[in-house]
């Protein structure tokens, strides 16, 4: 996957929609979206929004700046919100470098109906740890609102050619203006979300259900829902074909996706022991035992259980919160769940943090991302890159200060002779006549004194 160039506020968008795109109504959208999108990424997509105008060119394209100022945020906080985004294909972004710098051409997409979201396996149980049970029930009650069951009814609708009568008399003219037309649609490109098996046997998790009771027609369909269940909570074939055969309906044999996403999540709350094997990866060569150690626990623990190991062996227990942030980056980024795992125990057992901060956790797992972070390995040599770049900061920024106080200041003005170093004030000069004229003055103070006491003594014998 081509790579995103970092924004600037000099780089170029234009909004554009896609050509099947519709909007849901607010009430609904916010109902369903406003929960994973977060504020700031609800904003963005409505100032999106407003910005669409027909026919948009290149030449029309904005600066982020403007983008900047309208939501009154920083780059690293709309940079997080377009992902969400992208990562909720509620955005398309398509990228173009030329002279005049990156242009980005921001394709606004149809967000899913109520049932087509609840279809999508990722989509409903990041929704569902997002809101909890309770809220999710009353969601789906929401997508169904307005439904009937008619599967015992019959259909007697008109087809098409019951009711119109089309002339096929041939016309050239209008065939080529259909031609034209079509041709002048671009041809939209459906890419399906994929989620790979991995080291989960899907065929085996058939048989069990299967020996339980659950048919493979009503599990086939939801191998998207099993696989992402397995991912994020780390239960073997045997384990989730117990909990769709408690899922399924005995009387109609029908699996419900809704019940089982209830049933994993509530399984899973409590962390699941994993055994600590040594890491066998050629990557690790290099690094020390323990770290080797981390790298095999993280890699084969998921990333629900692995959270849950780190706050448990802290004493504490895994909030809500904790494990809705974890979850959105697995759903939203491109990182392993190996790596997902590190930056949890980056921040919560290296940093020391009580509690996994989502703003930190989520700006840590974009920068991972745009620098090709793909395992366990490769993000402990990331968290080691980043420390040796604040060491040698902190470490110029000491010298630099170190030399800034311990330097003297330096004196321009001159000084005058007697303040310099070594100067000595000539003594000066006593005349005679000066020396002869002190003593006359002191003489004659002394005599003036002894004139007084005597006068007073006068008085004190008078009295008697």
């Amino acid at each position: 996957m081509t790579k995103r160039a970092p924004l600037t506020p000099q780089t170029g968008y234009l909004v554009a929609a896609a050509l099947d795109y519709r909007d849901l109504p607010a009430a609904t959208f916010l109902a369903f979206y406003q929960p994973l999108l977060g504020a700031a990424a609800l904003n963005l997509l409505a100032a999106l929004k407003s910005q669409l105008a027909p026919q948009p060119l290149l030449v029309n394209r904005q600066r982020v700046s403007t983008l900047l100022v309208q939501l009154n945020c920083g780059l690293p906080d709309l940079t997080r919100a377009l992902e969400r985004l992208e990562g909720l294909d509620l955005v398309k972004t398509f990228q173009q470098t030329g002279d005049t710098g990156v242009t980005l051409v921001l394709e606004l997409q149809s967000p899913l109906a109520p049932a087509a979201f609840l279809e999508d396996d990722l989509l409903a149980v990041l929704l569902l740890q997002q809101v909890g049970a309770d809220r999710f029930d009353q969601l789906a009650g929401l997508a169904r609102q307005y439904v009937f069951d008619t599967s015992q009814l019959t259909q007697v609708s008109r087809d098409f050619f019951s009711v119109f009568t089309p002339d096929e008399t041939p016309r050239p003219a209008e065939d080529q203006a259909i031609q034209k037309a079509r041709k002048s649609l671009p041809r939209p490109v459906h890419q399906e979300r994929a989620v790979a098996d991995g080291d989960f046997d899907f065929a085996f998790f058939l048989r069990q259900a299967d020996s339980l009771g659950v048919a493979e027609a009503q599990l086939r369909p939801a191998h998207d829902l099993v696989i992402a269940e397995h991912q994020l909570y780390g239960a073997d074939e045997f384990q989730l074909a117990t909990l769709a055969a408690q899922a399924t309906d005995l009387a109609s044999n029908r699996f419900d996706r809704q019940r089982f996403e209830q049933l994993v999540a509530a399984a899973y709350r409590q962390p699941a022991s994993v055994a600590n094997q040594p890491a066998g990866d050629e990557e690790t060569a290099g690094m020390t035992g323990p770290m080797r150690q981390l790298v095999a626990v993280a890699t084969k623990t998921p990333v629900i259980a692995f959270l849950n190991q780190l706050k448990q062996q802290a004493g504490g227990f895994a909030t809500p919160n904790e494990q809705r942030t974890l979850t959105s980056i697995a759903t939203n980024s491109d990182l392993p769940p190996a790596a997902i795992n590190i930056l949890a125990w980056y921040l919560l057992a290296e940093q020391g943090m009580d509690n996994l901060s989502a703003g930190l956790a989520n700006s840590i797992a974009s920068s991972w991302q745009a620098a090709g972070v793909d395992s366990a390995t490769a993000a402990l040599r990331q968290i080691e890159r980043h420390q040796q770049k604040q060491a040698a900061r902190l470490k110029q920024g000491s010298t630099a200060g170190k030399h800034r106080y311990s330097r003297k200041p330096v004196i321009k003005e001159k000084l005058p002779d007697w303040a310099k170093q070594g100067a000595k004030k000539a003594p000066t000069a006593v005349s005679a006549e000066s020396t002869a004229k002190a003593k006359r003055l002191l003489a004659e103070l002394k005599q003036q004194d002894k004139e007084e006491q005597e006068r007073e003594g006068g008085k004190h014998r008078g009295s008697n």
